[in-house]
């Protein structure tokens, strides 16, 4: 993400990060145009789209050199795999960044999305396009099917899914809405990250899905002052996970560093009704006619599913009292069972013994990757 007049990288980036972070990508959440906003006198920040899109997702602090690089280069080893076997910018090979903070089912974003598709297919003789997707870009492309779908149909012909929350981020995502999780940037503070979290439509539609029958249901258990242990886990019903979150945040509030104005924070019931609805669309999606379909996961890796706190008082402890995590496999962020329980009918799947962020640069990631492009798996 940079800011629209000067070009500045303003996420990721490692110097000033916290000063960057809250003066361009804080903002407010406007129910009527179901989108985040900038505040009044805020600069505006959009994607980097520069490099047919590559530039924005290769590497997001260019600043920033050995022996930190692994950190931020992000798609940098894949685009280095396929430009070795003669992938060219903007003919057959494009990238499609998105403002990670809006719905995952954002107009905008889909366009951007269409409009990659339309290029890629133009500049190859109208051939069918093969994506790859990381993270939360696989709950993009699951809402562009399922908002797209005759487009999708006749554009899409594989779909390579790497570590994908496809049924939400357990543990790691309570955290954000409880005391805040800086997304595993080493720079960025815990509430400066709360605060946006609490106000971007994506970060709720990560939250685990209520209609999916776990085995290892993502939960938060309390234990009471007064003996009582509760846990909340199931959404809907008076032990949903979304009643030890909003009732922590009654009190909670932003203050805007450049005016020293305070302001109410607490859940955002607009966002929570708009997750509710696009999370049950990625849910529902169904595989498309003649797609390829291949899933990539992380495994062996210490991954929280729930969160123990002991000794509350109040609910607003929870923003601040130490808790415990139960664990399970995945990639440190997104458990195996979230990971691999698609809905779709994947060709292959993989699991690599890696974490969220490294399995992309992992040789058994690449080797496959290259496999499924060539039609080989």
């Amino acid at each position: 993400m940079s800011d629209v007049s000067s070009g500045v990288r303003v996420w990721i980036r490692l110097y000033e990060a916290d000063t960057y972070f809250e003066r361009f990508m804080w903002g407010k959440f406007n129910a009527s145009s179901m989108k985040l906003e900038p505040f009044p006198g805020q600069p505006l920040v959009a994607p980097v789209l520069s490099g047919y899109g590559l530039d924005g997702i290769r590497n997001l602090d260019p600043s920033v050199r050995w022996p930190i690089y692994d950190y931020v280069a992000y798609f940098d080893a894949m685009i280095q795999e396929l430009e070795s076997q003669g992938w060219i910018h903007g003919i057959s090979l494009f990238g499609v960044p998105w403002d990670w903070r809006q719905s995952m089912c954002w107009t905008p974003t889909l366009d951007r999305l269409e409009d990659a598709l339309r290029a890629a297919r133009e500049r190859n003789n109208g051939r069918k396009v093969a994506l790859v997707s990381h993270s939360m870009g696989a709950l993009v492309v699951k809402c562009f099917m399922a908002r797209r779908p005759e487009f999708f149909q006749e554009a899409v012909e594989t779909w390579i899914s790497i570590a994908a929350p496809h049924q939400g981020a357990s543990a790691k995502i309570f955290m954000e809405f409880l005391q805040g999780y800086n997304l595993g940037n080493i720079v960025i503070g815990a509430e400066a990250a709360k605060v946006l979290s609490l106000e971007a439509p994506a970060v709720y539609e990560l939250l685990p899905q209520e209609n999916f029958e776990w085995q290892e249901q993502p939960y938060i258990a309390l234990q009471w002052k007064n003996g009582t242990r509760q846990v909340y886990g199931e959404t809907g019903g008076t032990t949903g996970y979304d009643i030890p979150i909003r009732n922590s945040l009654v009190d909670h509030k932003m203050t805007l560093p450049w005016s020293g104005e305070t302001l109410p924070e607490p859940f955002n019931e607009d966002c929570w009704e708009l997750s509710q609805g696009t999370r049950r669309e990625i849910f529902e999606v169904e595989h498309p006619p003649n797609l390829r379909f291949y899933n990539i996961y992380g495994t062996n890796q210490a991954t929280p599913n729930g969160l123990e706190f002991t000794d509350v008082g109040d609910w607003r402890d929870l923003s601040n009292l130490k808790y415990s995590t139960t664990l399970t496999d995945g990639d440190g962020t997104v458990s195996v069972e979230s990971a691999s329980n698609h809905g779709l009918n994947a060709s292959k799947t993989l699991g690599v013994n890696a974490d969220h962020m490294s399995i992309l640069m992992k040789s058994d990631t690449l080797d496959f990757v290259l496999q499924a492009l060539y039609g080989r798996i």
